[in-house]
């Protein structure tokens, strides 16, 4: 369900009606400190002189998608496309940091959303439709897109899921309340798919420190590297488990 906040942005008169939606259209806000979605109206509705703010929807890093210009007046995010796409916001500055999880996965969601309301042709950048570095760098376009089917209107979450379980098992996504805090929303069913392809279950029980050491012992974690990535993987800390090891075989 998604996660949208109501808001109350008063318009300035200066505001056209929107034409026939044809895409969405991805941008940030290219601030690294937080942002409100109030303070970016009145930026633009004071500072640029428009009808207020120019973005349909805001959706900040904790995952939480915020009213703009409602999205049967043109925005004022691209030139060339206002009055025929929707415009989307990503709170933060994507050349210098990465997007979390749980903000990119709102933004799939409000998309996936946006597709079974209208015609949706297309996905894009700011900066595939115009000269600009905006939505950034690190933005992350392609796997928003190849998550959304354009032709076929499913979202393949499960194809998802297992992606980011690989990329947690490759250590992208750190281990314990680091990993949790990334994931968001989704860390129950990434962890159960990384419990999956490590173990080779569905389910794996969480189990203390001693067990898990009496299990490294008899060689069910592996050994060295091998060993720290499937423990840290599982959500254990690798130099606690060590280190309980190390003082059972003196």
């Amino acid at each position: 369900m998604l996660n949208i906040i109501k808001t109350n942005l008063q318009f300035n008169s200066n505001i056209s009606k929107m034409g026939a939606i044809e895409g969405v259209a991805l941008h940030h806000n290219g601030v690294s400190s937080p942002q409100s979605v109030e303070v970016i109206h009145n930026y633009h509705k004071n500072h640029n002189g428009w009808a207020g703010i120019g973005y349909h929807w805001f959706v900040r890093r904790d995952g939480k998608i915020y009213e703009g210009r409602p999205e049967k007046y043109a925005g004022a995010h691209c030139p060339s496309i206002n009055s025929t796409s929707i415009g989307i916001c990503a709170e933060g500055n994507f050349n210098e940091e990465i997007m979390p999880e749980v903000q990119k996965q709102a933004i799939i969601e409000l998309i996936a959303d946006i597709k079974e309301r209208y015609n949706i042709k297309w996905i894009k950048g700011h900066k595939e439709i115009i000269n600009t570095s905006c939505p950034g760098a690190n933005f992350p376009l392609n796997e928003i897109r190849n998550t959304i089917c354009i032709n076929n209107e499913t979202v393949k979450k499960n194809e998802y899921i297992a992606n980011i379980a690989r990329e947690v098992i490759s250590g992208k996504y750190g281990v314990g309340e680091e990993r949790k805090r990334a994931l968001g929303s989704l860390y129950n069913e990434v962890q159960t798919k990384v419990n999956e392809i490590l173990i080779g279950k569905n389910v794996v029980p969480k189990k203390c420190n001693e067990q898990i050491a009496d299990e490294v012992i008899v060689g069910k974690w592996g050994n060295g590297k091998d060993r720290k990535t499937r423990l840290t993987s599982a959500g254990y800390d690798y130099d606690t488990i060590q280190n309980i090891v190390n003082k059972k075989l003196r």
